[in-house]
């Protein structure tokens, strides 16, 4: 176990009461083999046995020890269980968060005392749809382990639970339905062609995957008790998709656009306190110089113009182009901002949802919807965006009915009519961006996406 997660644990069983402090397990025998046979099936709950590891070798002499060591053991499963086991999943905390809405001591003490230790998990982990999802589909190929290393494509198939068949003489067309259920596994053009992309695919080691389930199935835990508390939006970067939940149901799904290989977007937790409506885009410094500012040399005037784009000092205070001497700037002298106007040609669209982000990310309107259209979506530049974020606008912020309830073109009017428009929300609402390579899609079911930044390492 991590060092910081065994101080954790020592200091749970400072607080528990002192009865749970001196559970007799070697003397009752019956929860002691139920709590072995627990730890024993950990793999089968996305956990690593070795973390629950006491001494095997009991005598007298050592019982108390024995004990206090097993009932740590028990406090750190049950713990993992509830709230997943404990890792920096993201670089940026805006929030501090860390889940605590159960008391895992009195749990497993009001357990014994109703000789109800055997389904305790039950009790502790999430009841989501979705996290069943997960759990059995990491079930599935903990039994469908193969006697033998092997890749042939027909026993890869099987191991994934495309097929419940071992056949290697299955006919052709039968063949290209299983790689079209493949294909949907992996959010892939369902032609029931055996593309380079698939066999790549079905070439990552079981042992990956198995990996992925686990690490979704802690995440989905770590995540059960802010979603219980309140609605919360979450964002997988590799899925590219939104869940907006609450109690273990989905209250909105949509997909998104995430960052591309070379901009990649960063996890993080923070929480969105307003929407924006006809939002200024402030383009990011990096962007201005790199991709504007060359096309901005060839005709400023025009070019600036036709993207409604205003220039800025380092004061805020709007300059007039013309005063510019473009030629001599470069990426390493440009003292200015680049601010494209409100309307539906701005790049954020005519929604954003504001919350802190030091990566400056935001989540966001687009005016080119049909990239949402592709199954690989990642094309931005590190910013999130949303299909359909004026439903979700208006989940959030009920204020912004009038607005869009207007014909699209009647909203792109009010754009240059109103100017940029804030909404603050009243209460705020969590939101966590994720990188989990195994994951539901609208449906629930359970897919593997593309590893687009290679960030699982196992």
């Amino acid at each position: 176990m991590k060092h910081w997660f065994l101080i954790m644990i020592i200091l749970s069983l400072a607080t528990l009461p002192a009865s749970s402090q001196h559970i007799r397990w070697l003397s009752d025998s019956l929860n002691r083999q139920i709590l072995c046979n627990l730890f024993a099936q950990a793999s089968l709950e996305g956990l690593d046995e070795k973390d629950y590891a006491y001494p095997t070798h009991i005598n007298i002499a050592d019982s108390a020890r024995i004990n206090r060591e097993l009932t740590s053991a028990a406090i750190a499963f049950f713990s993992d269980l509830a709230y997943g086991t404990q890792e920096n999943r993201v670089p940026y905390d805006g929030l501090n968060y860390h889940p605590k809405c159960l008391n895992i001591g009195d749990s497993i003490l009001d357990a014994i005392h109703e000789h109800r230790l055997a389904t305790l998990p039950g009790r502790l982990e999430p009841h989501h749809a979705m996290y069943a999802a997960l759990k059995r589909q990491l079930a599935l190929l903990e039994r469908r382990k193969l006697p033998q290393i092997t890749d042939t494509l027909i026993a890869r198939l099987y191991q994934l639970g495309i097929t419940d068949t071992l056949n290697y003489t299955i006919p052709e067309d039968t063949l290209r339905n299983y790689l079209r259920r493949a294909q949907r596994k992996f959010e892939m053009l369902e032609d029931g062609t055996l593309r380079p992309g698939l066999q790549e695919e079905l070439n990552i080691s079981i042992e990956k995957r198995r990996y992925e389930l686990k690490h979704a199935l802690n995440t989905w835990r770590w995540l059960n008790c802010i979603q219980q508390e309140q609605p919360v939006i979450i964002v997988n970067i590799p899925a590219a998709n939104l869940f907006y939940l609450h109690k273990d149901t989905v209250l909105f799904y949509t997909r998104c656009i995430v960052g591309k290989r070379a901009t990649p977007t960063t996890p993080l937790i923070s929480a969105v306190h307003e929407v924006i409506l006809f939002p200024y885009w402030n383009v990011p410094h990096q962007i201005a110089v790199n991709e504007l500012l060359p096309a901005i040399q060839s005709a400023p005037l025009d070019y600036l113009d036709y993207g409604n784009y205003q220039v800025l000092d380092k004061t805020g205070r709007v300059l007039d182009p013309a005063t510019i001497k473009w030629q001599q700037l470069n990426k390493n002298n440009f003292p200015y901002t680049l601010r494209q106007l409100f309307g539906c040609d701005n790049a954020l669209g005519i929604i954003k949802l504001n919350f802190f982000s030091p990566y400056s990310t935001y989540l966001h309107d687009t005016p080119n919807k049909s990239y949402f259209l592709f199954n690989s979506r990642y094309f931005s530049h590190g910013c999130i965006r949303v299909e359909n974020v004026d439903s979700l606008a208006e989940i959030l912020e009920p204020g912004l009915h009038p607005f869009l309830a207007n014909a699209a073109t009647t909203v792109c009017d009010l754009a240059s009519d109103k100017g940029q428009l804030i909404f603050p929300l009243k209460h705020k609402v969590p939101l966590f961006i994720l990188y989990e390579v195994a994951w539901p899609d609208a449906s629930g079911e359970i897919r593997f996406y593309d590893d687009v930044y290679n960030k699982v390492k196992i």
